[in-house]
């Protein structure tokens, strides 16, 4: 399956495409409401990845996806401390 995340033309949320075979589904998520979701979804990745130690060899033998991951965290990151910096936090 394959997924895509881009913003809706006016900015305000989320478009979530999936991807499977022929078929393609889309589920549209308001702002803030997004940044949350995403947020508990990746603590909770991450608590799996920690108590998995199936996921975590499956993981170490991709050092391309590994790479990506990492920037991707990387990058949030920095868009997030941005954002909290922006409203005086």
């Amino acid at each position: 399956m394959k997924t895509r995340i881009n913003p809706s033309k006016k900015g305000k949320s989320l478009l979530l495409t999936f991807y499977e075979g022929f078929s393609t589904y889309t589920i549209t998520v308001p702002m803030p409401y997004a940044v949350q979701v995403f947020a508990e979804c990746l603590h909770t990745a991450f608590v799996t990845l920690l108590q998995s130690e199936e996921l975590q060899s499956s993981l170490s033998e991709r050092d391309a996806d590994k790479a990506e991951i990492q920037d991707h965290l990387m990058n949030s990151l920095k868009l997030f401390d941005e954002f909290l910096k922006s409203r005086g936090r």
